[in-house]
């Protein structure tokens, strides 16, 4: 598993080609330890051919965040996905965001499908799922503690309150009925400059440099 919030490294999506289900007892099963895995080798024969291929990365190493953390929260996506977006929030350009949002049901549906299927010693289960509609507003508040920040930078330190604030009026404009403006994202976020974490592997940081870079909403359609 990864550092809590930092991405699995590349390597990683690039061998599981060779995964094998391991036979234990005359049956097929999969250790936790693979489960990860199993699910994204999944993933890759049935859902992957559905996402937009400018967004097939993105959607593909959220995948890897969720599914290291499935045992851990006994597969409550709604426990596990907001921690996970604010320790994400450091390292990710807005576009990823925008991506993950807009292939949330799909990605949500497949677990829901898959997991129960998956060969584990004990089966496992989406037992709470999470809308479109909550993960766009918990997204919508990720973007504008980013704003927020980015906005009060070099203005020495300052009283928490007044960060929530600014962040609240923030979300006001970013999030509107249930829905992320991307526009006013992107108004908002674009001209800041995007640096990936140095202590990321090579391949990760250019996908993460290659998406800050995208001017549109590509693949998140």
């Amino acid at each position: 598993m990864p550092k809590q919030g930092q991405f699995a490294k590349s390597p990683r999506t690039k061998q599981l080609n060779s995964f094998k289900v391991k036979r234990r007892g005359g049956g097929n099963t999969v250790s936790t330890d693979r489960l990860t895995d199993f699910l994204v080798v999944r993933f890759a024969l049935t859902a992957k051919k559905r996402v937009a291929p400018a967004a097939q990365e993105t959607v593909q190493r959220f995948l890897i965040e969720l599914a290291d953390r499935l045992v851990e929260a006994n597969g409550d996506l709604a426990r596990l996905v907001p921690p996970l977006l604010t320790k994400l929030n450091s390292q990710v350009p807005w576009q990823f965001y925008a991506q993950v949002t807009a292939n949330w049901d799909l990605l949500q549906r497949f677990l829901v499908k898959e997991l129960p299927a998956v060969p584990l010693d004990q089966r496992l289960r989406v037992t709470a799922q999470l809308s479109t509609g909550q993960l766009n507003q918990l997204v919508a508040e990720q973007l504008a503690q980013k704003g927020a920040a980015a906005t009060l930078l070099g203005r020495g330190p300052l009283p928490p309150a007044q960060t929530q604030l600014v962040a609240k009026q923030l979300l006001a404009a970013l999030y509107r009925d249930g829905q992320v403006d991307w526009q006013q994202v992107r108004a908002l976020l674009a001209p800041l400059p995007y640096q990936p974490a140095a202590d990321l592997d090579l391949p990760t940081r250019q996908w993460l440099t290659a998406l800050a870079q995208q001017p549109g909403l590509t693949g998140a359609n």
